[in-house]
């Protein structure tokens, strides 16, 4: 007891640093809505700064204490005027990836300054040491523990207590609202900014000392304790945030006594705790983050992945050429290094740029791979092509666990909870001294201790007959590792064609709207990961045998798959072009030793001058920070997409010196029109097709379906049918019940009771995913079109067959196939083949509806229900719609519910119309005697029966 009394002293120290960094993370999520991973940087600057400020400036304590401060507080300000005020408008998201910037900047901006020099970080606090519980504590600790419980004390009062406090929060929560009042969201988001970037330096100058000698890695990764002290408090309470703070030092310490020093085994446990308060609070018990629900989330520019095999041969015959006949060794081993970087960048293209999945702890499976297959190699000496599969297939594994908590969260949420999974993973696996050699008369296992001091001996290898040496093979290894490289990002590409990827993007523009076409989100996701995972630890084991090849010894605790790495990592993707398959060799490039770094240093050589600029390389980084921060203020395309939109300018001037240019394009869109249509005859603008369809006619039928959310009942056991041809309308007031009803008959929101039947069999129990491929289709009201796609491909995402083969086939070839019968009348029907090459965002507001509905036909479904499909529009758009809908059910047969307030377009389309109130039926009949029925009128217009007898509802 005494011992455990005295640790629980000695983790105060740890503790407090916790509290007053977590502080500054949830002043400025509370004044400026904005999740800063920047923040244990600014922590680290401001350690290196106050240590710069004594040694070599001469200063006080006291002056350079106050001076770091000012300064810090100073960098939170500019970054809130210059980077985060031209965001306000964008999603917590996409500021929290500008934050990745600031943490960039920070960072070079430090090395630059303070340089590679080991430093300590002075105590300002007074010495002394005392005894209690048999334990030797320093006086400083209980001064630190003070000088916090007084700031956050002083904090908590203010936002409690104070009309600036309150207003703080108010802004966050509705910036129109709090600006209609007279506060300006930008100035108390630069004042939060500052504030707790205050705090981040003060934390530099009071806790640091904790971890002498300073390490900056360490000091950045600050900020996965801090968000898990954060998320205890939901970034809220500033006294949770202290008892937090405290609580995960202890637990920590008492994790590393009592685990870890009795156990080596369980190296690194301790690390794990923060991992496990993030999952816990955003995985398990489903807390969100403090967000703007009136933000749109954007999504990065996609590229086409168009191959243009003449371009794409003459490249990589030009680069082959330089690499054996033109360039030096070191250009030829920055090409590879390159090509390497841009393999782990491609995976991302996939994760990120197609699924939209965010991760931030990407390095992990590239490690895992080049960790189990080094330890095989150096261990049981099988051929390295072996343990290479062997590794990927560890890093397949390893995706698919990074998958589960994206089954569950998404957006910042996901990318808190794989920074965490990063460092955890970075402390268990990485930084477990796999170099050591093996304790006298002990046999050496896979992770057991094979090696020498300077790593895991695995001598030099080769792939596929090339020798992995940067030394004495450089031309081999670029080759290979260029091929390798090409060949993945012509599968990534492939992928983009196909309606493998159409998946993908789909889930990342709407899930509900994919698994609404029958798309499995759990199942696109999984294979996001695990193909992401696979392509990572493909290039993780080239890395790793590039970085040591020449000396056959791989330390896997240098920092190379370490936290900070997968932040670099998503970085340079992001400008790069994060959604473009040639993005990644742009974002590459940005990355030092590749060629990025040779050019230069071939401008710094030429320019001459100052220092500063013949190292004009070290500045790539911070010039990648920069970029990434204006990146996120635009549509976020990166470099590749200004690349493509300078050729195709320039291909339009060329263009224009050929008169049967235009010609050719409109021939060859005539040929591809032709063959996609070809199920549907000449699919033009015309009405509705007689012919027979592909339609599955099946009645629905609901029986007693109750939708409860807590202890609100939405839906109360309403039975309703629908034959094949027959159009039913559902009426009632707004927060009737009608789109919750639409949701539990589709599986998008969950049925307390009743049984749902489609064609007399019961779909209750299956997901909308499953229901959707079983015959029932919907529409949204907020249309969940996938703005980045074409019009066809959006037609393609709804009548793709969903096979899974193609998740493997599309890797290899995406033949484009003709649309089905189905999908190419839809086309016809609605009157989109002259739309079809255009993305929906092109479109205006009426083609848009139109599309929504024709993409849930192409679908074809047995049952559509259509959730407001006439919002917004003019009464000309809305009768042509009514004429589709009422030809889809009489020459189709399709079975359609149809949720609407336009009583015209109810009247005009349905057979029946069945009226909600209150989540009840209360009435059901023809259009006709429903009108007239006072229980309606008077349930759905809110007035007095009397005012509308004699009128009806539409003449109301």
């Amino acid at each position: 007891m005494t011992n455990l009394l005295g640790y629980a002293l000695l983790s105060l120290g740890t503790g407090a640093l916790y509290a007053l960094v977590a502080s500054g993370v949830v002043v400025i999520a509370r004044g400026a809505g904005v999740i800063n991973f920047a923040h244990g940087a600014l922590v680290m600057w401001a350690a290196y700064f106050f240590s710069a400020a004594q040694e070599n400036w001469g200063l006080p304590v006291a002056p350079a204490g106050a001076l770091t401060v000012v300064v810090t507080a100073a960098i939170g300000l500019a970054f809130a005027v210059l980077a985060m005020r031209p965001l306000r408008g964008a999603s917590p998201l996409i500021r929290a990836m500008a934050t990745l910037g600031l943490l960039i900047i920070v960072q070079s901006v430090a090395g630059l300054c303070f340089g590679s020099r080991v430093r300590s970080s002075p105590s300002v606090l007074p010495a002394g040491e005392l005894t209690m519980f048999g334990t030797t504590i320093g006086v400083d600790l209980f001064v630190r523990l003070a000088a916090v419980a007084v700031v956050i004390a002083v904090l908590w009062a203010f936002f409690r207590f104070t009309t600036v406090g309150l207003a703080a929060t108010a802004v966050v929560d509705n910036p129109r609202a709090a600006a209609a009042v007279g506060w300006s969201p930008d100035a108390v988001a630069g004042a939060a900014w500052c504030v707790g970037s205050a705090l981040a330096g003060l934390a530099g100058v009071l806790l640091a000392p904790l971890g002498n000698p300073l390490s900056s890695p360490s000091l950045i990764m600050l900020v996965v304790p801090a968000l898990a002290v954060a998320l205890m408090a939901r970034f809220h309470s500033l006294p949770g945030v202290f008892a937090g703070g405290l609580a995960l030092g202890l637990v920590e310490l008492e994790t590393q006594v009592g685990l870890v020093t009795a156990h080596p085994a369980w190296t690194g446990a301790d690390r794990v705790i923060p991992l496990i308060v993030i999952v816990f609070y955003l995985v398990v018990r489903g807390h969100g983050i403090p967000d703007r629900g009136h933000i749109v989330a954007r999504h990065p520019e996609l590229g086409g992945g168009r191959i243009h095999p003449l371009a794409l041969g003459m490249l990589l015959a030009v680069a082959l050429a330089l690499i054996w006949f033109v360039l030096p060794s070191d250009w030829v081993n920055a090409v590879g290094a390159n090509a390497l970087w841009a393999l782990l960048m491609v995976s991302l293209v996939v994760l990120v740029g197609f699924a939209g999945q965010i991760c931030l702890g990407q390095l992990v499976p590239a490690g895992v791979a080049a960790l189990i297959t080094g330890r095989i190699v150096a261990s049981w000496h099988w051929p390295l092509v072996a343990a290479l599969v062997v590794g990927v297939i560890g890093a397949v594994a390893v995706g698919l666990l990074f998958a589960l908590p994206a089954l569950r969260t998404r957006g910042l949420q996901l990318a808190i909870v794989t920074l965490g999974i990063g460092a955890a993973a970075d402390a268990i696996l990485f930084q477990r001294g796999y170099h050591s050699p093996p304790p006298a008369g002990t046999a050496a296992t896979i992770f057991g201790g094979l090696g020498s001091p300077e790593g895991t001996v695995v001598g030099t290898q080769s792939l596929f007959g090339i020798e992995l040496d940067t030394i004495d093979n450089p031309d081999g290894f670029a080759t290979l590792a260029l091929v390798v490289f090409t060949l993945v990002a012509l599968a990534v590409a492939n992928l983009r064609r196909g309606r493998a990827g159409r998946r993908l993007i789909a889930i990342r523009a709407d899930e509900r709207a994919a698994a609404a076409l029958g798309i499995s989100v759990v199942g696109a996701k999984l294979y996001a990961f695990a193909l992401s995972a696979a392509i990572a630890g493909l290039g993780g084991v080239l890395y790793v045998f590039y970085e040591y090849g020449e000396v056959g010894n791989i330390n896997y605790g240098a920092g190379t798959f370490a936290p900070f790495g997968s932040i670099m990592l998503i970085a340079f993707a992001v400008v790069g072009g994060i959604g473009w398959v040639s993005g990644s060799v742009a974002g590459a490039t940005l990355v030092v030793g590749t060629l990025g770094t040779r050019v230069a240093m071939v401008v710094g050589d030429l320019l001459g001058g100052p220092g500063w600029l013949v190292h004009l390389d070290r500045f790539l980084p911070l010039a990648s920070g920069v970029v990434l921060i204006m990146i996120m203020n635009g549509p976020g395309g990166g470099i590749a997409a200004d690349n493509a939109r300078a050729i195709h300018r320039a291909l339009a001037r060329l263009g224009s010196g050929w008169p049967d240019r235009p010609a050719r394009a409109a021939a060859s869109r005539r040929r591809r029109l032709a063959h996609l249509l070809a199920s549907g005859g000449d699919a033009g603008e015309q009405p509705v097709p007689v012919q027979p369809v592909p339609v599955r006619p099946a009645r629905l039928a609901v029986a007693g379906l109750t939708v409860t959310f807590g202890a609100m009942t939405a839906v109360r056991s309403i039975d309703l049918a629908v034959e094949p041809g027959e159009v039913v309308g559902l009426i009632g007031p707004n927060g009737a019940g009608k789109t919750s009803l639409i949701d539990a008959i589709s599986g998008h929101a969950p049925a307390a009771g009743g049984v749902v039947t489609l064609g007399g069999t019961p779909v209750d129990r299956l997901g909308a995913p499953r229901r959707a491929r079983a015959g029932i289709g919907r529409t949204f009201q907020h249309l969940a079109l996938f703005e980045d796609l074409t019009v066809l491909e959006n037609i393609q995402a709804a009548s793709d067959p969903r096979d899974t083969r193609a998740y493997l086939t599309n890797l290899l070839s995406a033949r484009e196939r003709p649309l089905p019968p189905m999908a190419a009348l839809a086309v016809g029907a609605f009157g989109l083949r002259d739309d079809l090459f255009r993305t929906v965002s092109e479109l205006p507001y009426g083609r848009r509806r139109l599309l929504s509905v024709a993409r849930a036909v192409a679908a074809a479904p047995s049952v559509l229900l259509l959730d407001e499909p006439c919002a917004g529009l003019d009464q000309t758009e809305a009768a042509q719609l009514v004429r589709l809908l009422r030809r889809l059910a009489d020459d189709w047969g399709l079975a359609i519910v149809i949720n609407d307030h336009d009583m015209s377009v109810i009247q005009g389309v349905c057979d029946r119309v069945a009226v909600i109130d209150i989540g009840r039926k209360i009435a059901e009949g023809r259009p006709a005697e429903v009108c007239g029925d006072p229980r309606v009128q008077a349930a759905y217009l809110g007035r007095p029966v009397g005012e509308f007898e004699g009128k009806g509802l539409a003449g109301a």
